[in-house]
């Protein structure tokens, strides 16, 4: 992200520093890019509750943005924070609904956008925008003075106020280096408030430091960050969290804060690469919009100065998803290499993507049925302007208008049954052996759909469907966690009528509805009364061996028999007089 390098030549103004940090504003708008892909790529960002990046999130957020020795937390990288708060800013990342994610806009068109034209909106919102607390980096650096509070407007000014500071300095020369004490006013301040001069004006010893601070803390923050100025230190190596001596405008600094020239950014051009091993190799220069539509259908490799990806089916699958289909991606792979492609690579893709069909969903679809296969033959040349293609035996998928392919039916004498989900009422019979018979030639995919949950269907010899309910389709069904009360709730809303009663009794008998019984010897005691037996149950030494007999109104207990000495020693231990009836006692 920054590049050291010594140096000794002197400008007219002002001797060059030892070290300079150089910056790039391509570089940053390319990180940018690297930010919103990833964060598009993974669906989202997991925030803790403070809205910080989970480390785990935030250490493979570093990878995709080549940080070899990545902070523990966001809160360490200022520059990463300030990426984040741009791009929110610039609405290609927002919070999710329930605010536990950070994710992408898919449809965000500011990668789409020209170089210079990112490069501009960018800095204009820093700018204008919230994005950054420069006063407050500069007050926690300072560690002393009064406490200031909603200085949002105070913040706003002083970015103009050191704006037209820098403007002034570099007015005869826009590459001279500038000590960041140079812009702060002998008289007045950088952040002047008037609510701030009534509470503080005395304490200009104060304001002179936060003056400085906030100079430094926006020269070596933002706008060394976004690429529009370079950093000069007086002597290597430098400390982490040294200011910088100077700093000078970069070209793009100059356009920007000098209304200097606009440089020439080239975002066009350089190669990409498509090898026979299935590597993308993409050369710079290339645009943020090339690598982002790669993105859809390729797995990033290393994303350097040479970014690679790689071809792989579930990319390929991933990109199928988003409309990159096998065509398009050859498509674009040999436009922007400017040759086909090697033909095992393609080869590889139509491959994929053949056996990517074989399973496909169908959302809001229309589907044709036919009674039976002399109706299917008859009417597929009538449905073929209607994109009718077969997708099983008696059933075909409309591409079409369904509306328009009715109406050419019923003009030429077969009108259809036009049915939805929710017609499912009155759709069947079923008798008291369990056979299914429909109320029309062609069942409706959605009530063959709840029926096959718990019964059998059938093809009949002449292809129609038909359908019955079984001891071993009813058993199978209700060991898979259906309930046999959810099972007579699908029958009655499908049934034409009342269901049979011996097709009830016969359902719950296979449904084992009535469970498993079995009998067991017991010894019932009897007691005075309910406070007598209450105290009874509540015996440390017995109570454990009683179960009260629900909803009895007399004082009456069960015991097993085993216990039934020891409960009448006990209560012979309390006094009650003990009487046994009965043959079992």
């Amino acid at each position: 992200m920054r590049n050291a390098r010594s140096g000794g030549a002197s400008s007219a103004a002002e001797r060059k520093p030892a070290v300079v940090w150089h910056a790039s504003p391509t570089d940053f708008q390319r990180d940018l890019g690297r930010y919103w892909r990833h964060v598009r790529k993974v669906k989202g960002l997991p925030l803790t509750r403070e809205g910080r990046i989970y480390k785990s999130a935030f250490k493979a957020l570093c990878h995709a943005l080549n940080l070899a020795d990545p902070p523990p937390d966001e809160q360490h990288v200022p520059r990463l924070k300030f990426m984040r708060s741009l791009l929110e800013a610039l609405q290609a990342l927002h919070l999710s609904e329930d605010a536990h994610h950070l994710v992408a806009n898919p449809d965000s068109a500011w990668f789409s956008l020209p170089l210079a034209q990112r490069i501009a909106r960018t800095f204009e919102a820093w700018r204008d925008l919230f994005v950054w607390n420069e006063i407050g980096v500069a007050i926690s650096q300072l560690r002393s003075g009064p406490v200031l509070f909603n200085y949002g407007s105070l913040l706003l000014r002083g970015r103009q106020a050191l704006l037209r500071a820098i403007r002034q300095a570099v007015a005869a020369d826009t590459n001279r280096w500038i000590a960041p004490a140079a812009l702060v006013p002998h008289s007045g301040y950088l952040l002047q408030d008037t609510r701030r001069t009534s509470l503080w004006g005395q304490d200009t010893k104060f304001w002179k430091e936060l003056d400085l601070a906030f100079v430094i803390s926006a020269v070596s923050g933002p706008l060394h960050w976004m690429g529009l100025v370079e950093l000069g230190y007086p002597r290597a190596p430098v400390q982490e969290g040294e200011p910088p001596s100077a700093f000078r405008l970069t070209s793009a600094g100059a356009w920007l804060l000098a209304d200097g020239a606009q440089p020439e950014f080239v975002e066009s051009g350089g190669r990409l690469i498509v090898q026979p091993n299935f590597t993308l190799l993409v050369l710079e220069p290339i645009s943020d919009a090339v690598l982002s539509d790669i993105d859809h259908f390729a797995e990033l490799q290393s994303d350097d100065r040479a970014v690679t990806y790689r071809l792989t089916r579930e990319a390929l699958y991933r990109g199928q998803q988003a409309g990159w289909d096998a065509a398009r991606v050859i498509a674009f792979l040999e436009a922007h290499q400017g040759g086909p492609l090697p033909a095992n690579v393609r080869r590889s893709l139509e491959e994929w993507e053949a056996a990517h069909r074989r399973i496909t969903i169908h959302r809001s679809a229309s589907v044709v049925q036919f009674a039976d296969a002399a109706t299917e033959a008859a009417l597929e040349p009538l449905l073929a302007p209607f994109g009718s293609q077969s997708i099983g035996p008696r059933f075909h998928l409309l591409s079409g208008n369904a509306l328009d392919a009715a109406r050419a039916l019923r003009e030429a004498g077969w009108p259809p049954l036009i049915q939805t989900e929710t017609e499912t009422g009155q759709s069947l019979r079923i008798d008291d052996d369990g056979q299914v018979t429909f109320s029309q030639p062609t069942p409706s995919l959605d009530v063959l759909g709840q029926l096959a949950r718990f019964a059998e269907i059938l093809i009949r010899p002449d292809g129609s469907l038909g359908a019955r309910l079984t001891e071993k389709s009813v058993r199978a069904a209700v060991s898979a966690g259906l309930s046999i009360e959810q099972l007579f709730q699908t029958l009655e809303a499908l049934h034409d009528g009342p269901l049979p009663d011996a097709l009830r009794a016969r359902l719950n008998m296979w449904g084992s509805f009535y469970g498993s019984a079995s009998f067991e010897q017991a010894v019932l005691l009897r007691v005075a009364d309910h406070r007598v037996l209450d105290n009874l149950l509540r015996d440390p030494k017995i109570g454990r061996f009683l179960r009260a007999v629900e909803g009895s109104s007399q004082p009456i207990a069960l015991l097993n028999p085993i216990h039934l000495d020891v409960v009448r020693s006990r209560l012979c231990e309390l006094g009650i007089d003990v009487h046994d009836q009965g043959a079992g006692a």
